[in-house]
């Protein structure tokens, strides 16, 4: 069977002085990760842990996270990985919607969960372990009950379609929902990852993403599964990920497009040494064929990968260094073992076409948590539907134009906002920008650019619609350009958190500043 316990239990045998991760001053082999989540694993068997049970986790990431995950899974229970980013009511949601009966979390989290307490709520938990702090009245502290207990191995039954982890999703497009991943689902990923982009034993990865994240559990996994290094940020600063990349050697650097350009924007960007980068990795937002560029340029990188996917999906397509500098603004081609089609309204179409993004392959959800009726909407026969828009050119390499739900309607025109974002992008004073639609009384909907502009950048919103106006059709131009400092994003994923952005946008969009600062041309129609 494929159990992800056994990725852990094999590298400790065959390379168990190995450094499996790196975070902070805390250097941990495989032997010594092996024995510490069998330890803590015991101790969460003693305070009644039990196949399917829910193990939640609220902390930023630490030493003692991957412990906690491998501690678990080894059990067969499921990893609830909170978001510690969500305020007290958020966490209180969720917790009482996975029903998790013991709770792991950091110090700084305590006086949030005895306030819920207090006041009545979490009436499933029944557990407390504290990571790095005393532990309340009844509760425990991590070191304390694992130091108690044996290091000798877990024996458990346990069975590959087990559900291991229930991943919420960040809630672009809707109330977050627990997604369930089986063991063998993750143990597949973590399989075809390294065959995908070859890597090996020899490899160090960097991983800033949080472990209350996909990215954060799933990029690790794929490198223990090979018996790699993986260096962990405790936090996505861009100078310590680029100390990081030069003190341990790293030789695969993946990020998103915000994040490599905050590294870049870096003073003594120049005098960092990462010679040792062999692949860099970039994802979950539009990238401009400019900024692909400028990444390998500036990392002096030669090899680029560019991912696609989603917690319910996993991997789905990805292109590979071959293929960066003909085909920068695409997603590549389907990812090994994965089976992909656009569907309109059930019909599937043909390249040049657009339709939704439907996924097939061993690496899918199970489904959500205690909801069938959603479940029963995003898989159907066996393919998860994505909610993304996509279109494949004539050589099958595929395009996002954009989430089904975030299509704007105007004038009878279907406008597609990565389009717009990716010209936009392409402005050289432009360093982040994304499109919503508002309501309008004429077109029915109307396009409105959020734009944050390079420092010392000097735009109006006019000379940015006439930028779009001469790249694309009229009836596509932003009708409104707000100017941001920041962009708001999800919290674990840092895409543009686009609901939010919309409800950003209605209220600058007061009608007195429609009048004036962001009226559009006098008379234009969305087909001039």
């Amino acid at each position: 069977m494929l159990l992800l316990g056994d990725i852990l239990r094999r590298q400790a045998q065959r390379r168990g002085d190995q450094t499996a991760y790196v975070l902070g001053s805390h250097r941990v082999s495989y032997a010594a990760f092996h024995a510490r989540s069998n330890q803590l694993g015991r101790a969460l068997r003693r305070l009644g842990v039990r196949r399917g049970d829910r193990v939640a986790v609220l902390a930023n990431n630490c030493a003692e996270y991957p412990i906690i995950y491998f501690a678990a899974l080894k059990l067969g229970a499921i990893v609830v990985p909170v978001n510690a980013r969500f305020g007290e009511m958020e966490v209180a949601a969720l917790l009482e919607h996975c029903e998790a009966a013991t709770l792991v979390e950091s110090g700084q989290f305590t006086s949030m969960i005895d306030a819920l307490q207090a006041a009545g709520r979490l009436v499933c938990l029944r557990h407390r372990i504290v990571i790095d702090a005393e532990a309340p009245s009844g509760g425990h502290r991590l070191s304390t009950v694992a130091d108690a207990e044996d290091s000798a191995d877990i024996d458990a039954d346990i069975d590959e379609d087990d559900p291991h982890v229930m991943l919420y999703t960040s809630g672009t497009t809707g109330a977050p929902k627990g997604t369930l991943l089986t063991h063998r689902a993750y143990f597949l990923q973590a399989t075809t990852s390294h065959l995908q982009l070859g890597f090996s034993e020899d490899d160090t990865a960097l991983s800033m993403f949080p472990m209350f994240h996909m990215g954060g559990w799933a990029l690790p996994l794929g490198f223990w599964h090979t018996g790699a290094t993986v260096v962990i940020m405790a936090k996505a600063e861009p100078r310590a990920i680029l100390q990081a990349v030069q003190d341990e050697r790293v030789t695969y650097l993946y990020a998103v497009p915000t994040v490599f350009e905050s590294m870049l924007a870096v003073p003594e960007f120049e005098q960092f040494d990462l010679s040792s980068v062999r692949l860099i990795g970039g994802g979950t937002a539009a990238m401009t064929a400019a900024q692909v560029r400028r990444f390998k340029e500036r990392f002096r990188c030669r090899n680029m990968v560019i991912l696609y996917g989603s917690t319910e999906s996993g991997p789905v397509s990805v292109l590979r260094p071959a293929d960066v500098e003909r085909k920068p603004e695409t997603v590549g081609r389907p990812y090994l073992d994965v089976e992909l089609r656009l569907l309109d309204n059930d019909r599937e179409v043909p390249p040049g076409e657009i339709g939704e993004i439907h996924v097939r392959s061993e690496f899918i959800m199970q489904g959500y948590w205690r909801n069938p009726e959603e479940t029963a909407r995003t898989i159907r026969g066996g393919w998860v539907r994505t909610g993304d828009l996509g279109v494949f050119d004539s050589e099958g390499f595929l395009s996002i134009v954009g989430r089904c739900k975030e299509v704007i309607r105007s004038g009878g025109e279907s406008i597609f906002p990565a389009e717009i974002e990716r010209v936009l992008l392409s402005h050289p004073q432009v360093s982040e920008a994304g499109v919503v639609g508002i309501p309008d009384p004429k077109w029915g909907e109307a396009v409105v650019a959020a734009v944050v502009l390079h420092t010392g950048s000097q735009l109006s919103a006019g000379d940015l619609i006439e930028y779009v106006r001469g790249v694309l059709a009229g009836f596509k131009k932003p009708k409104h350009v707000l100017f941001f400092s920041e962009m708001p994003r999800t919290a674990a994923s840092r895409q543009i958190h686009k609901p939010l952005l919309r409800e950003l946008v209605l209220e600058r969009l007061t009608p007195e500043e429609n009048a004036t600062r962001f009226a559009s041309p006098s008379g234009s129609e969305p087909g001039n």
